[in-house]
């Protein structure tokens, strides 16, 4: 599954609840934090936001899997607290905390203990220019349902943690505009003798010119390459390299948004070796180059000051360490819809759909021999009870059908939050 799905579907496939005041749990390494905008507590030059959040879940189908189906009920505990200190008015240096604890009634193995601890300094200019660099130290888990998961079915859950940075410099004036984004995670698997396997470094940059076609609308190039060095596991190296091109509008406060379209070409960094280790010789890449049609939109419409309504179609190569698979191809969307009802209730409504091709090595059989169809849909609704107290009621339904039974499965869960803020 991409990195661009759903919200709500990865909020219900990690099983954690959408808190109203926090918004989702970071799942992935490599996101900057989220600032609160709420006034906090003052202490000194700082601004405090401590914040608690509770969580209760329920769903039918807990290993995600299409046979042995086992429903289970999951309590979810969300402490954390972000600091904040301005810098000659018009800097900030943030640090910020939060876990995600997790607590199964019926399958304890399942239990997780993530944790985010991350330091970040904005950097605000007069001109236009602007800065923002985070370090980010964070211990997750790959969820049930992943590719991962399935392949292996262990007991537990894969765990991991990940020391990184991301940062982002950007100068935007009248006319034109250029902005760097770079990111490096340090990945480290701690339990399932995932480590040989998936131990690997990760490392991106881009870069993304802007030029003024009206004071509104500006036309976009993208040039970006990742790379992924893995520690053992070698024939999993690879670099990907990404050209696009397309348009950033922000015509009037009804519409506004941004979509590339371009070319993804992966590349395998060494020839093929035969490794002696038994669970590493599964791993052989005898494709090169795939190469395929990128595209990645974020596009906002407002009908009424009531309601956002977005649509983010996306199409992009994803490379897995599933044993016999080169890499997938997913192309999907995200259609969202928020409206508010009252001044302290709203209403969400996400749906989802995301087609996953992987390419298979010559030991499986070549060419495109697995195909995924993953379908979501999630509805829920947010209460503010007064400033600090909030709460939410969501559900999710999951459905991927897959070509190989193994990954197939359905599942509906309800989360219930409540959270308090200062």
């Amino acid at each position: 599954m991409s990195q661009f799905t759903n919200p709500a579907l990865r909020g219900a496939l990690y099983l954690t609840p959408y808190f109203p005041l926090t918004g989702y749990y970071p799942l992935y390494p490599g996101l900057f934090s989220q600032v609160m905008p709420e006034d906090g507590l003052r202490v000194g030059p700082l601004k405090l936001h401590p914040f608690l959040g509770v969580g209760e879940m329920y769903t039918d189908n807990v290993l995600r899997t299409n046979t042995d189906r086992k429903s289970n009920f999951i309590h979810n505990l969300a402490p954390g607290i972000q600091a904040r200190l301005r810098l000659a008015g018009r800097h900030a240096f943030i640090v910020d905390y939060r876990t995600n604890l997790q607590y199964y009634e019926r399958n304890p193995s399942n239990d997780v203990q993530d944790q985010t601890a991350s330091a970040r300094i904005k950097l605000d200019f007069r001109g236009g220019l602007r800065a923002d660099v985070q370090g980010e130290h964070k211990v997750g888990h790959d969820p049930r349902g992943s590719a991962v998961d399935n392949a292996i079915n262990k007991l537990e859950v894969n765990k991991w943690r990940t020391d990184g940075a991301v940062g982002t410099v950007e100068y935007m004036g009248a006319k034109a505009g250029v902005a760097m984004n770079v990111q490096s995670v340090r990945w480290k698997y701690t339990n399932n003798d995932q480590g040989k396997i998936s131990d690997r470094l990760s490392n991106y940059a881009g870069f993304t010119f802007a030029a003024g076609v009206t004071p509104k609308v500006f036309a976009l190039t993208n040039v970006s390459v990742s790379q992924l060095i893995y520690d053992q596991n070698k024939n999993l190296d690879t670099a990907m390299y990404s050209m696009s091109g397309g348009i950033r509008w922000n015509v009037s406060e009804l519409t506004s948004g941004e979509i590339l379209i371009g070319y993804q070409s992966l590349r395998f960094s060494h020839a093929q070796t035969t490794h002696a280790d038994p669970v590493l010789s599964l791993f052989q890449r005898d494709g090169d180059s795939p190469s395929n049609l990128f595209v990645a939109g974020n596009m906002n419409w407002r009908p009424t000051s009531y309601t956002t309504v977005s649509l983010q179609p996306y199409r992009t190569i994803q490379q897995t360490t599933v044993a016999g698979t080169l890499f997938f191809v997913a192309t999907g969307a995200n259609l969202s819809l928020a409206h508010s009802l009252t001044y302290r209730m709203g209403v969400t409504l996400n749906l989802g759909v995301e087609q996953d091709r992987f390419q298979m090595s010559s030991s499986t059989g070549a060419g495109f021999a697995r195909t995924d169809t993953v379908k979501n849909a999630a509805v829920g609704l947010n209460y503010r009870a007064v400033k600090w107290l909030g709460s939410s009621i969501q559900y999710v339904f999951e459905d991927r059908n897959s070509t190989d039974g193994t990954f197939a499965y359905r599942a509906n869960t309800v989360m219930l939050a409540f959270q308090s803020a200062f």
